[in-house]
């Protein structure tokens, strides 16, 4: 069948009303409600998201199209109808379990193994998910695909890690060299034929975000280890091949390290967050919102591109809504009205807080899910700089590492150019997070002149160092893809020994030298040659 047809229904009182905690947001959210109970028809696609958003917004499950759509999923599930449902196979997999865990994990259990179960069976070799297994692999459908696992391990159901782990490969081995993801990598077809694609880097970060946290355990729980500061590190040691999971599968060795895929995740969420644009420049508006509240959530970003990331997007979807409660985008009214509700009531982090909430309850750790840390209130960047070169980066008393990140990111050009013999300083610095900041802002100030400087920390004895140099010569030289230099040198490696990790990285660092040293002799002014080490450089050169 294509369309449902339901009874003409007014729209009914929300039995327990979920609010957003914004005013705005809430009466947004009310008139979307109202837009969707009162349509007449909801199209077989469109049951079971629709059915989740009123859901989630209040609307009791007995509600008609509330009802419906628990009926088609369960119809679905049991009696493996994905098979047959064509292109859209897996978005149907992935909602129908969001719906059923939301409704009931105990007495949908059985659907929700059937539905992890054909997910799992529809895998291609590569790790990837498409529409047919002669498809190109597409980001949107690895999202439902893990959408549908996750859930059904929330609900218990038995979960291949090898399945998750697959799938975070086959992502960063086709992420694009600018650090996002097509909605069909390597295939001029879809929304940005090929190019990274708002909605597809976000739909990225989320991906990863589900793999990383059922294999190695949410960022919520790593109260042990420090937060990423700058760029695309990951602050899991990239050399240490003796990481162990902590997440769902204790008994399982992965292939990837938790390193490699946050680092993925630093990249996605980069690329989004130096295009910033509270109404996205992308055809499928809407799902970007969707995409980004989960990307987001997994990942405990609080603050986005310097902005309180909630309300910002919300008032630029606020934006897009119509005089009678609507939105609307590619795929119709009734999906894109539905993903604007589940974004304004942030679904996924109310699933993230309910799922680790009992089993952190007896730790005492659940406080630390619902209250946000204090921040101690920054000075001015030169003050802090100075700081930062007497004493080691985290033993800044009280000072909150994302917020001197977010202080250098910020500050203004002019500003780290004022600072730059601090700078050059912390460059030298014992402790290797003073050295990391320390390039990430001479990057950031857009000084040619500094290239010199910076290729010295492809030189640093700490790889992050190294990473954090590479990573700041592709931005202040406007070259995102770097030459192809791989900012994961250890991708692939990541349970080598330490002998050939240390070979890989050697090779790494020669080569990036190499590179840049070679690009910046070609293009450097002339009154500058005889500098760099010049000598240091040819022989690197001849190698």
């Amino acid at each position: 069948m294509t369309l449902v047809l339901l009874s003409v229904m007014a729209p009914s009182v929300l039995a327990d009303f979920k609010s957003t905690g914004n005013s705005k947001f809430d009466a947004a959210v009310r008139r979307g409600v109202e837009f969707l109970e009162g349509r007449e028809r909801i199209a077989e696609k469109e049951e079971t998201l629709v059915a989740y958003a009123l859901l989630k917004a209040g609307v009791p499950k007995s509600e008609g199209h509330v009802r419906n759509g628990i009926a088609a999923a369960r119809e679905r599930a049991t009696t493996g109808a994905y098979s047959t449902v064509g292109y859209d196979h897996l978005y149907y997999a992935g909602v129908d379990a969001l719906l059923l865990s939301a409704v009931d994990k105990e007495a949908n259990f059985q659907a929700l193994q059937e539905i992890a179960d054909y997910v799992a069976s529809v895998q291609r070799p590569d790790g990837s998910f498409a529409d047919n297994q002669k498809a190109a692999g597409d980001t949107s459908m690895a999202q439902y695909a893990l959408l549908a696992l996750w859930s059904g391990k929330v609900a218990g159901c038995r979960i291949q890690p090898r399945v998750l782990d697959r799938c975070a490969e086959w992502h960063l081995k086709n992420m694009n060299p600018d650090g996002g993801w097509a909605y069909r990598p390597g295939q001029s077809i879809g929304d940005g034929k090929g190019r990274s694609t708002p909605t597809m880097s976000i739909a990225a970060s989320g991906s990863l975000g589900i793999v990383r946290n059922m294999l190695f355990g949410s960022k919520l729980e790593k109260k042990e280890k420090p937060k990423a500061k700058f760029g695309v590190l990951s602050q899991d040691d990239p050399t240490d091949a003796s990481v162990k999971s902590d997440g769902d599968f204790p008994d399982y060795s992965p292939v990837l390290g938790r390193g490699a895929i946050e680092g993925g995740i630093g990249r996605a969420l980069k690329w989004n967050e130096v295009r910033y644009s509270p109404v996205p420049n992308s055809l499928s508006k809407i799902y970007f919102y969707y995409a980004l509240e989960r990307g987001l959530a997994l990942n405990n970003i609080a603050t986005f591109a310097g902005q309180d990331w909630f309300t910002a997007y919300g008032n630029g979807l606020l934006t897009l809504q119509a005089k009678d409660g609507s939105w609307t985008s590619f795929n119709g009214q009734n999906i894109a009205t539905s993903f604007a509700i589940l974004y304004f009531l942030r679904t996924t982090k109310l699933i993230i807080e309910q799922q680790y909430a009992s089993g952190l309850q007896a730790g005492g750790r659940l406080d630390d899910l619902r209250e946000k840390k204090k921040k101690k209130e920054l000075g001015p960047l030169d003050e802090l700089l100075a700081q930062m070169q007497d004493v080691d980066f985290d033993q800044l008393d009280g000072i909150d590492a994302e917020a001197v990140a977010e202080k250098i990111a910020f500050g203004s050009r002019e500003e780290l150019i004022g600072q730059l013999d601090l700078l050059k300083k912390l460059r030298k610095h014992p402790d290797a997070q003073n050295r990391i900041a320390a390039y990430f802002a001479l990057g950031r100030t857009g000084d040619f002149a500094l290239v010199p400087d910076i290729l010295k920390g492809l030189r640093d004895p700490n790889i992050d160092v190294n990473v954090q140099a590479l990573d700041a010569l592709r931005y202040l030289s406007r070259k995102p893809n770097g030459f192809g230099m791989t900012l994961t040198p250890f991708a692939g490696a990541e349970l080598a020994d330490d002998k050939t990790r240390l070979k890989i990285a050697n090779a790494w660092r020669t080569k990036a030298f190499k590179t840049w040293g070679t690009w910046y002799r070609s293009v450097r002014p002339f009154e500058e040659s005889g500098g760099l080490d010049e000598l240091e450089l040819r022989a690197t050169s001849k190698q």
